[in-house]
């Protein structure tokens, strides 16, 4: 692809600094601090990531929490994507939403639903997917991996989850989980001597679905026709969810083939997540609580506390398509401590994005170090997570899209625990001049574009100076 010219690329981030990016004197007379601007989203991605078929995405993109928050409008209606890798994958989605509504736009598809049950489908989807960082308006960003150290990490994690589960009555589970066509992502707990809540909208499919459950397996017609489209069975994106769940829960009914009416369309192939490591063949084959034994099984090498992988692993926000890209890289880290430290981590975070975070920051550093991490230790810094190398590097992985240097990175990056010879730092897109200047200062070796696997395409920023590497 075509590299854009340099001073294109530089003066999109100039103008952005003359228009609203603040400059402080940091305190120590160093290198001064800036809040994070709003930039041209032609200076974060690649140009094929901002328009296509029936898709644009709005050129002006404001910087919170060091990730890139756009808008994009798509032919089912506009999309928030709070991150470039968020942004990549909703729009590797677009081919599937559109081969969906070709299949239930069929007149076969009509008859099999019937108008009842395409109603309460569709009222299913509006009502399971509500984001849970609006609902509890946590801020945007990923913010608060560079806050403080969170003490008693165990006990906030337990306290961080209870409280999502009171906000939206559940026992939990950041999405109301009735078992039902928009569910199967997160099956039941095993333990049936407790009696589940019923929330207002279960009486609508509950005898419906308790029928349909007895002749087919729902949760694999999903998977299976996710995988025929390549796509993540549990994804966030409400457009695919809705449409995949209704075309599931149809073809569950014994009088149409979901699958075959795919391959009439000419369903996407299953090309366009898996490609870049992004989903593991397991998500697809194995059941909800097939995939929950697997993931805890190999957790037991690297974690000791068995309450807390329970929790991890039915708890909190992390799809199971993301439980299994943090056990994968743990697997290819293969640390031989920090294991539990990681999940108390894990258990704090909120949203979509923050648990991307925490996964791309193991992909990472498991592709920076290669074997050379066998035998390293986890460490938790602050509210954020390093690892220390045998060889006693200490990495900080950063899968950002824009590191700014922020009175709150400074704080970060100042704390004791960073005061060692041999330290670097993996930023995932680019960092301002400012960050990466300062970070050289205090004798960080310096990496940006740092790839993991499934990392998005970020555009070719210019070359940093001194210490700062950028990988391909």
């Amino acid at each position: 692809m075509q590299r854009l010219p340099r001073t294109f690329r530089r003066s999109a981030l100039v103008a952005a600094l003359l228009a609203g990016t603040l400059l402080a004197r940091a305190e120590d007379g160093g290198t001064p601090t800036e809040e994070e601007p709003v930039v041209d989203a032609v200076s974060l991605v690649q140009p094929a990531l901002l328009s296509g078929p029936g898709f644009s995405v709005d050129s002006h993109v404001e910087l919170r929490g060091y990730m890139a928050h756009f808008m994009l409008d798509t032919p089912v209606g506009p999309l928030n994507a709070d991150s470039v890798e968020i942004l990549a994958d909703r729009e590797a989605e677009l081919p599937a939403i559109d081969a969906i509504e070709k299949v239930t736009r069929s007149d076969a598809f009509v008859k099999a639903a019937g108008a009842k049950f395409v109603a309460t489908g569709a009222a299913l989807g509006k009502i399971a997917l509500h984001p849970i960082d609006t609902v509890l308006g946590i801020p945007a960003g990923v913010a608060r991996y560079f806050g403080n150290r969170i003490r008693k990490i165990a006990t906030q994690a337990q306290t961080a989850s209870d409280r999502v589960a009171k906000e939206l009555g559940t026992s939990g589970n950041p999405y109301p989980s009735d078992e039902g066509p928009m569910t199967d992502a997160r099956g039941g707990d095993g333990d049936r001597s407790t009696k589940r809540e019923k929330h207002w909208y279960s009486s609508v499919t509950s005898e419906a679905g308790r029928e349909i459950r007895r002749q087919v397996k729902y949760s694999e017609v999903k998977r299976t026709l996710a995988k025929e489209l390549g796509i993540d069975p549990y994804t966030g994106n409400p457009y695919v969810q809705e449409r995949l769940s209704a075309l599931a829960w149809v073809g569950t009914g014994g009088n149409f083939s979901a699958t075959s009416a795919l391959g009439a369309v000419g369903g996407v192939g299953a090309a366009v997540l898996s490609n870049g490591g992004k989903i593991n063949d397991v998500v697809w084959k194995l059941s909800p609580d097939d995939l929950r034994a697997r993931n805890n099984e190999r957790l037991r090498a690297y974690c000791r506390d068995e309450l807390l992988m329970r929790q991890f692993l039915r708890r909190g926000v992390f799809s199971p398509t993301l439980q299994t890209r943090l056990v994968d890289a743990l697997d290819q880290l293969k640390p031989a401590g920090g294991g539990d430290a990681l999940l108390e981590l894990g258990m704090t975070a909120h949203s979509e994005l923050e648990s991307r975070f925490v996964v791309n920051a193991l992909g990472m550093t498991a592709k920076y170090l290669g074997e050379r991490a066998h035998g390293g230790l986890l460490r938790p810094i602050g509210a954020g997570l390093a690892y220390e190398a045998p060889d006693r590097e200490l990495v900080l992985p950063l899968p950002v899209d824009w590191l700014s240097w922020t009175t709150e990175v400074r704080d970060f990056v100042d704390r004791a625990e960073f005061r060692v010879a041999n330290k670097t730092v993996l930023i995932g897109g680019g960092a301002s001049l400012a960050a990466r200047r300062a970070l050289t200062e205090r004798g960080w070796n310096v990496v940006v574009r740092a790839p993991w696997p499934g990392a998005p395409p970020y555009a070719a920023f210019d070359e940093p100076a001194e210490n700062a590497t950028p990988l391909p």
